[in-house]
C-alpha cells in the first residue's frame, strides 16, 4: 500500500512537471508529437464572374459561415464566367485550367452555384474533382428537374416564386391588374422567367401577364414609362437584351427605375439599393449560408444522400425606403413583418427614453445654472465697476493702430505699449526708456525740432505737443511717426505726466514723396503735351481719313475669325456661337446636328498629295452646300471634317432623310484633273435637345455617332444613343489597359496547324494572338485589335508578334523540327509605315529564320486602302523569299483585275465559303471556282475553318492545296507545340501503314 501512495504521488509530480514544461515551451516533443485532425480542402466553382452582384452574395454567405467553422477547412475558389462568355471555348479553356491547376489536390467537396458550375462538376465529377461530395446553390426547380445523376449530391434549390411578391402589391394596389415580367434569354434567365410567369398564373387572381425578353433595352425602359397605374414591373434575371448588347444588372434596374411610371418588384435581393421596389426577394447570402451549413454536415461525415434538398428560408421581405416616397406609400400601409432599407436615420426614435432622461437632466442643470448666474452677477458687477477704467486703457492700447506713450515727469522715464516694440522691433527692455537713452534711436536731423516743439508745448505756448520724426528701427531702418501728447499739471502748476500718441507715417511719407515727384514728371509731361499738340491734330487728321480703310481691315479680320480659309465655310467658333444663340432663343426648340468625316481621306492625302487632298475638300464642300435648305447651315472645321446644322426638325424622318440625302450625294465620284476618286462619307447625328442642350455636349455626342458610323463600316450615319457612351467609355478602358498589356507580359500567341492536303503533312502554324488582361480578363481579338489599329498600338503589338512567331518557329528548327513556315497577320497600319520591310527583315535577321518560312497574311481591304504604296512593299518582301497571302479571299471589293496585279502567293478561302460544304447551295460551286481561279493564277490555294471530314474530302476532290481548321487542330499553345506535331506525326505514319 505504501509503494502504491508513493507511485501514485511520483505520477503526479511527474504530470505537473509535464503540465510545466508545456506551459513554458519547454515540450516541444510533446507539441510535435500531438495527432491534429487532417486539413480539409473545398472548392467552390462560381457559374458566373466575380463582381456579378448574385454569384458575390452567394460567395460571401459560403466563405462567411465555412470560415466560422469550429474546424474551417481550406477554401479554393474559381469563376466560369458565364455570363459574359458562354461559349464552349470557355468551358474548355475552365477544363484545361482546373485539370492543371488542381491535379494533385484532393477535395472533400464541391460547392456548386448556378447551373452551368453545376453541369460542369457532375460531368467532371470523376475526371477531375475526385468523385467528391457535390452541395449545388442558385439551381431552380427546373435546372434541378434536368440533373440525372443525383448520387452524392444534395443542395439548396432557388425557389422562385412570386407569389409572396404579388401578394404584397396586391396589398399596397388593390388595382393591379397587368404583370410585365423582366429576363433575358440566357440558360437561366430563361429557365427563371418561365417559372415567374407559370406560378404568377396559377395564382388565378386574374392577373395579365407579359414577358419582356423580346425587347431591346430601349424598348424596355420606353414600355416602362408608360405604363398606367393598373400595372407593375416584375424583375428576375437581366444581363442582355435581345439585341445580346450586354449591360449590367445594377445599372440597367437604376435606369429602368428612373423612367418607370409604376412600381419595379424584383425576385432577388441584390436589386436593393439600384431601383429595386421591394417584395419576396430571394438572397443569394442565405442560399451560400445554407448550402454551407450543408457541406460541412457532409465534411462532418454525414451522407449527402441522406440530407434532403432544401426548398426554403432564403427569402427576405423587404421594401426601399426611398421607392415608398417615390410612388407616395406610407410605412403604416405596408405589410406587417416588411423589412426596411434605406430608412433615414432617426436619432430621435432610436434613442427615444434616453433623450427624454437627457431633457429632464438638462432642465434641472439649467435652473441650478440660473441660480448660479444670479450670484455670479452680483460680483461680475462689483468687478466691472473695479476694472472698466482699466479695461478702457488697455482696450484703446491693444485696439488702436498708434502708439501709446506716457512720461512719468519726476523719473523721466518713457513707457510704450506693445505696438511700438511690433513696429520698430525691439524687445521690451532693450531700450533704455529714460528720456536720454530713447532719444538717441531719433533720428539726427529730426532730434533738435522734436527738442523745440516739446519744450514749447511744455512752457505752455502750444495747446498740444506735436511733432514727426524719423526713429531708428532695431533693422537700421528709419521710419516715420508722427507724435501728439499733451501734458498734466498739478495745482501747483508743476508737472504731473506726459501722455500722448504716435503713428507710423512712413507709407504717407513716401506717398508724399512720390507725389512731389510726379508733380514735377506732370509738368515736364505737361510742356511735351503742348509741344505734341499740334503733331497730334495732324495725325489725327490722318486718322479720321483712314478711318474707312481700318474698318474694312476689321471686317476681313472677322471674316477669317469667323470662316474657313479653304472652303468660305464658317468654321468652329462661328457655329459655336450660333448654337448658343439658336439654344438661348428656342429653348422648346428642336434641331439636328450632322457631323461628317470623309472616308479613307487620309490615304488619299498621303499617297495623292495635299495640293489633291485641298482640291476634293473643296468639292466635297461645295457639293454639301448644294443639299443647304432655308433651315441647313454648312461648316468645315478642318481636315476632313464638316458639319451640318439643321434646325426646326420637328420629326425625327426629317433628320433621316436629310442624312440619307447626304450619304447618297457622295456616290458619283469626284473629277480632279485626270483622277476620278470615289468618296464615302460617315456621318454622326446629335439631336437637340435630346441629345444635349449645349453646343459642346452637341458637338461631343455627334463625334461619338460619327465615330460608331465609321465601326459600322463606313458610308453610312448613326444617330446618338445613350448606349454610344458606354460604348466609347469601354472602348476608352480597354485602350488603357492595352497600353500595358506588353510591358506587363499579358500577350501570348496561340498556332493554328496548316496541313498539306495531297500528302496530309504538317505544312506550318498560323500565329494566333490571345490577351488575358489581369483586369478584364480574356479580351477577344476582335475587341482589341481595331483599338489598337485605332490608337497606332498595333505597330509595336504587330511587331511583337512577328518577332515572337519567328523566334519559336527558328527554335522548332534548331530542334530538328519541320521545316515548318510560320503565317502572321498583317495592319494596313503596320504596311503603311515607311520602315515596315526594313523591319520585317531585320526581325528575320535577328531570329536566324529563313525568310522562305516566313508567310504575311493580308487582307483585300488593306490593299484597297491604298493599292499603289502597299503593292511595292509586299512585291519587295515577295522578291526576298517571303511569302505572301490573301486572307478572307471572297469577302471584299476587289476585282480580277486588281488580283493579278497583287504580288501573292497564296489565296485563302473564307471560312464563310467551307460552312456550307458539301451541300448543295452555293458555297460548293463558289469554293470550286475559287481553287480554280487560284491555280489558273500560279497561285497555291489554303481553306480556313475545316471542321468536318467531308469539308476535307470535297476539297482534296477540287484539288484545294492546305487546310486549316478545328478538324485538324484548335489554335495550340506554344508549350503544346511539339507534343502536338509528334502525336500528329505518329497519325500519319500509322495511316501510311494501313
Amino acid at each position: 500500500m505504501g509503494s502504491g501512495m508513493a507511485y501514485t504521488t511520483k505520477q503526479r509530480i511527474g504530470w505537473l512537471l509535464l503540465l510545466v514544461l508545456f506551459l513554458t515551451g519547454l515540450c516541444p516533443p510533446l507539441a510535435e508529437g500531438a495527432v491534429e485532425p487532417p486539413q480539409q480542402n473545398v472548392l467552390i466553382l462560381h457559374s458566373y464572374h466575380k463582381g456579378f452582384a448574385w454569384t458575390d452574395d452567394q460567395n460571401d454567405g459560403i466563405v462567411d459561415r465555412l470560415k466560422n467553422a469550429m474546424a474551417p477547412p481550406v477554401i479554393y475558389t474559381e469563376y466560369l464566367d458565364w455570363k459574359r462568355y458562354p461559349e464552349e471555348d470557355n468551358l474548355q479553356r475552365f477544363y484545361e485550367m482546373i485539370k492543371g491547376k488542381y491535379a494533385d489536390k484532393h477535395f472533400d467537396a464541391i460547392l456548386a452555384t448556378d447551373d452551368i458550375a453545376l453541369d460542369f462538376a457532375i460531368r467532371h465529377r470523376k475526371e477531375l474533382l475526385n468523385d467528391a461530395p457535390i452541395i449545388f446553390s442558385g439551381v431552380n426547380q427546373v435546372g434541378f428537374n434536368r440533373i440525372k445523376d443525383r448520387r452524392n449530391m444534395t443542395g439548396i434549390i432557388e425557389n422562385i416564386d412570386p407569389s409572396e411578391t404579388m401578394k404584397m402589391a396586391l396589398y399596397l394596389n388593390p388595382s393591379i391588374r397587368n404583370v410585365y415580367v423582366i429576363y433575358d434569354n440566357s440558360e437561366s434567365g430563361l429557365s427563371t422567367g418561365q417559372l415567374v410567369m407559370n406560378k404568377l398564373e396559377s395564382l388565378g387572381l386574374g392577373l395579365r401577364v407579359f414577358p419582356m425578353n423580346r425587347m431591346s433595352k430601349e424598348e424596355m425602359e420606353q414600355t416602362a414609362a408608360s405604363l398606367k397605374p393598373d400595372s407593375i414591373l416584375l424583375m428576375t434575371t437581366y444581363y442582355s437584351d435581345s439585341t445580346g448588347r450586354i449591360t449590367e444588372f445594377d445599372r440597367f434596374s437604376s435606369e429602368l427605375t428612373a423612367v418607370s411610371a409604376v412600381p419595379v418588384y424584383h425576385t432577388y435581393d441584390f436589386g436593393l439599393n439600384h431601383g429595386a421596389f421591394g417584395g419576396s426577394l430571394l438572397s443569394g447570402k442565405l442560399q451560400g449560408e445554407k448550402a454551407a451549413n450543408v457541406a460541412l454536415r457532409v465534411l462532418r461525415g454525414e451522407s449527402p444522400n441522406r440530407i434532403p434538398v432544401s426548398y426554403a428560408g432564403t427569402s427576405r421581405d423587404v421594401f426601399d425606403f426611398n421607392q415608398l416616397n417615390h410612388f407616395g406609400i406610407a410605412l403604416k400601409d405596408l405589410p406587417s413583418g416588411s423589412e426596411l432599407v434605406n430608412k433615414p436615420f432617426s436619432f430621435y426614435e432610436t434613442y427615444r427614453s434616453l433623450v427624454i432622461t437627457l431633457i429632464g437632466a438638462f432642465a434641472v442643470l439649467l435652473i441650478f445654472i440660473f441660480v448660479l448666474l444670479f450670484h455670479a452677477g452680483v460680483v461680475r458687477r462689483i468687478r466691472k465697476q473695479l476694472m472698466e477704467s482699466n479695461e478702457r486703457f488697455s482696450l484703446a492700447a491693444f485696439g488702436a493702430d498708434a502708439v501709446i506713450w506716457d512720461l512719468d515727469m519726476t523719473t523721466m522715464t518713457y513707457y510704450f505699449s506693445d505696438r511700438w516694440y511690433e513696429l520698430l522691433g525691439y524687445e521690451i527692455g532693450e531700450i533704455d526708456e529714460h528720456y536720454i537713452g530713447w532719444s538717441s534711436i531719433i533720428h539726427p536731423d529730426d532730434l533738435e525740432q522734436e527738442d523745440r516743439q516739446r519744450k514749447e508745448h511744455l512752457s505752455g505756448r502750444t495747446v498740444y505737443y506735436y511733432s514727426e520724426y524719423r526713429i531708428r528701427a532695431k533693422s537700421g531702418e528709419y521710419k516715420w511717426f508722427q507724435a501728439r501728447g499733451k501734458v498734466q499739471r498739478n495745482e501747483e502748476g508743476g508737472y504731473v505726466r506726459f501722455a500722448g500718441s504716435m503713428t507710423d507715417i512712413t507709407d504717407r511719407k513716401g506717398y508724399e514723396s512720390k507725389l512731389q515727384m510726379s508733380y514735377q514728371e506732370l509738368e515736364s509731361t505737361y510742356e511735351e503735351l503742348t509741344a505734341l499738340q499740334d503733331e497730334l491734330l495732324e495725325q489725327y487728321n490722318k486718322v479720321v481719313e483712314n478711318q474707312a480703310l481700318l474698318q474694312a481691315s476689321e471686317e476681313k479680320y472677322r471674316v477669317l475669325a469667323f470662316n474657313d480659309e479653304l472652303s468660305g465655310l464658317p468654321n468652329r467658333l462661328s457655329l459655336t456661337e450660333e448654337l448658343k444663340a439658336f439654344i438661348e432663343e428656342n429653348e422648346s426648340g428642336q434641331a439636328a446636328l450632322f457631323f461628317l468625316d470623309l472616308d479613307n481621306f487620309k490615304y488619299i492625302n498621303d499617297t495623292m498629295g495635299h495640293t489633291f487632298g485641298d482640291q476634293l475638300l473643296t468639292q466635297a464642300g461645295e457639293r454639301l452646300l448644294a443639299l443647304t435648305t432655308g433651315s441647313s447651315r454648312h461648316y468645315r472645321f478642318g481636315g476632313d471634317e464638316f458639319v451640318i446644322l439643321l434646325k426646326d426638325t420637328e420629326r425625327q424622318e426629317q433628320t433621316v432623310l436629310y442624312a440619307e440625302a447626304l450619304i447618297q450625294s457622295f456616290n458619283e465620284p469626284f473629277q480632279l484633273g485626270d483622277s476620278t476618286v470615289h468618296v464615302s462619307i460617315s456621318i454622326g447625328i446629335a439631336q437637340y435637345p435630346r441629345d444635349g442642350n449645349t453646343a459642346e455636349a452637341l458637338l461631343k455626342n455627334a463625334d461619338i455617332a460619327m465615330y460608331r458610323a465609321k465601326q459600322a463600316g463606313k458610308g453610312t450615319y448613326m444617330l446618338y444613343g445613350q448606349n454610344m457612351q458606354q460604348y466609347f467609355d469601354e472602348r476608352v478602358i480597354i485602350e488603357k489597359h492595352l497600353r500595358e498589356a506588353i510591358d506587363n507580359n499579358e500577350l501570348s500567341l496561340q498556332y493554328q496547324p496548316k496541313v498539306t492536303l495531297r500528302t496530309g503533312e504538317l505544312w506550318g502554324f498560323e500565329a494566333l494572338i490571345r490577351w488575358n488582361s489581369p483586369v478584364l480578363g480574356f479580351v477577344s481579338p476582335l475587341s482589341f485589335i481595331g483599338i489598337a489599329e485605332d490608337c497606332r498600338l498595333i505597330i509595336p503589338i504587330g511587331e511583337w508578334v512577328l518577332r515572337k512567331a519567328c523566334l519559336f518557329l527558328a527554335g522548332l528548327h534548331r530542334q530538328g523540327l519541320g521545316p515548318y513556315h510560320i503565317s502572321v497577320n498583317i495592319s494596313v497600319i503596320q504596311l503603311l509605315m515607311d520602315n515596315f520591310a526594313d523591319t520585317v527583315l531585320a526581325i528575320l535577321r535577328e531570329t536566324g529564320l529563313n525568310p522562305r518560312y516566313l508567310e504575311l497574311e493580308i487582307t483585300e481591304s488593306i490593299i484597297m486602302e491604298s493599292f499603289e504604296e502597299i503593292s511595292i512593299k509586299l512585291e519587295y518582301l515577295k522578291q526576298q523569299g517571303i511569302g505572301i497571302a490573301l486572307d478572307d479571299f471572297g469577302t471584299g471589293y476587289s476585282s480580277l483585275s486588281y488580283l493579278k496585279q497583287l504580288p501573292i502567293t497564296t489565296l485563302k478561302i473564307d471560312k464563310s465559303f467551307i460552312d456550307g460544304l458539301p451541300g448543295e447551295g452555293s458555297s460548293m460551286p463558289l469554293a470550286g471556282s475559287i481553287v480554280a481561279i487560284g491555280h489558273d493564277m500560279g497561285l497555291n490555294v489554303t481553306a480556313e475553318g475545316v471542321e468536318t471530314e467531308e469539308q476535307l474530302d470535297f476539297l482534296r476532290r477540287v484539288n484545294c492545296d492546305k487546310v486549316q481548321g478545328y478538324y485538324i487542330s484548335r489554335p495550340i499553345a506554344e508549350s503544346q507545340v511539339q507534343a502536338w506535331t509528334r502525336q500528329y506525326a505518329r497519325r500519319i505514319i500509322n495511316v501510311e501503314k494501313c
